[in-house]
């Protein structure tokens, strides 16, 4: 090794590492990913490089300028700011190439400084005179230093050099220097020491608001902790009972008496027409509000889509994981089951008056979270209807209906059109998939106008 010019030597071992310019043509050795190898900094080391910081600033921004210019950068077609950002990792390179790092070592200056090496001066090589350790030292402080300062400000470096050249807002690389360092970062000026002092100061403040407020949020959290009856189970308890809410919500029958469950059984077969009737009028309801530009058949679906739902029902909480049912729909607001004795079947009625007056501050609330559950009975009609309509619904179908029916109306521009009672006929089907047999429906369709 002996035979390399010293110069290249020191530019192979800054590049590369001091590990890996060791075992020279090591193919065993990874190349790193970054331009040179981290070093460790003395304490003292890393007090000067911050007395460096605005000599560095204005080295980094002049030569970036500089280089941006030279390769046309930021001309149409062939830079970009990502470009530009590229270009200031390679800066460091350029740094050590130019400029050497005078450290205050035995025989040196009093102070750390920066100087830009004469024209004629070997790029890589130690002076005439100078200790080659120390000058190999100083030129790592100064590749470690200039990777410091790009890893902090290298990201407002590349833009505001793109725009300075860009839109030629600097007569020269200096100006933009000292615009940047002055100005941007506040490394340079008479003001740094003040600057820095209200950064400090800021930066303080800004960490004790959010101290205080991770402080409030922890303490919000251990609350709900402390409200939630669930929170001291042991884990065992846990499981079962998320196991449990888990099979009340995709099985809402499971824990119900049987008797119950028959009725339900039997009245989600014998009101699906009746059901169908209604999720059709209460999505006419909602589509005839709009404007004709906004009643198309895409329209329709999205309602009928939600025709089985109202809502989340924010009074209960979301027990491990397992959202609560939804709450049954609006049009369950007007109707009831109730079962005809004589046919021994199940027909939609309206919804006694008083209790219907119960019900609609009941739904009122409901938007807070600040219902109470209905009453039992209630509850299981409303669970009839709510799995009665899941077991129709086609919204497609629905849908198709009575856009095409609503389309029929306005054509024959009648005010005895009944637009849903035709869509009911079309779409609407039993249990069994038989045609719904609507008696007392008023006749709709355009032969019958």
């Amino acid at each position: 090794m002996t035979c390399l010019h010293s110069g290249v030597w020191i530019r192979l071992w800054l590049l590369v590492g001091p590990g890996l310019a060791a075992g020279f043509g090591d193919e065993h050795e990874p190349i790193p990913d970054k331009v040179g190898a981290e070093v460790h900094l003395a304490k003292q080391e890393r007090t000067w490089l911050k007395k460096l910081e605005c000599p560095i600033c204005k080295a980094v921004l002049s030569e970036m300028h500089v280089e941006v210019i030279k390769h046309g950068m930021t001309q149409k077609g062939v830079g970009s700011e990502e470009h530009v950002w590229e270009t200031s990792n390679a800066m460091c390179l350029a740094l050590l190439q130019k400029y050497k790092l005078e450290l205050p070592y035995p025989g040196g200056p009093k102070e750390p400084e920066l100087v830009k090496k004469a024209e004629d001066e070997d790029e890589m090589g130690a002076p005439q005179g100078v200790d080659q350790a120390q000058f190999m030292r100083s030129m790592l402080v100064l590749k470690m230093g200039c990777q410091r300062w790009l890893e902090d400000y290298g990201g407002e470096t590349s833009g505001f050099i793109f725009k300075s050249v860009k839109e030629s807002v600097h007569s020269s690389a200096g100006a933009a220097a000292q615009d940047f360092c002055v100005r941007s970062v506040g490394l340079c000026g008479k003001g740094k020491k003040e600057r820095r002092k209200k950064e400090k100061a800021e930066e303080k403040e800004r960490l004790q608001k959010r101290a205080k407020m991770v402080d409030t949020q922890e303490k919000e959290f251990d609350k709900k902790q402390a409200d939630d009856p669930m929170s001291a189970l042991p884990e065992d308890s846990k499981l079962g009972l998320q196991r449990m809410l888990e099979m009340a919500r995709d099985d809402p029958l499971h824990y119900m008496e049987d008797d119950a469950k028959a009725r339900i059984e039997k009245a989600r077969k014998d009101l699906q027409c009746d059901v169908c009737h209604a999720v059709l009028q209460d999505a006419y309801s909602e589509i005839s509000k709009q404007p004709k530009s906004l009643r198309s058949e895409h329209d329709i679906l999205a309602l009928v889509e939600k025709g089985c739902e109202g809502g989340p029902d924010r009074s209960v909480p979301s027990y491990f994981g397992v959202e609560p049912p939804p709450l049954p729909p609006l049009w369950t607001d007007r109707s009831r089951p109730k079962l005809e004795k004589e046919q021994n079947r199940y027909k939609l009625g309206p919804f006694p008056k008083k209790a219907a007056k119960k019900r609609h501050k009941w739904r009122k609330i409901s938007a807070t979270g600040q219902q109470k559950p209905p009453p039992a009975g209630e509850g299981e009609q409303d669970l009839m209807m709510t799995m009665s309509c899941k077991d129709m619904l086609e919204p497609e179908r629905l849908s198709q209906n009575l856009f095409a029916e609503m389309s029929k109306c306005d054509a024959a521009s009648s005010i005895s059109c009944e637009p849903i009672a035709a869509a009911a006929r079309a779409a609407c089907l039993t249990a069994e998939r038989h045609a719904c047999n609507f008696k007392g429906l008023p006749a709709t369709s355009k032969e019958e106008l």
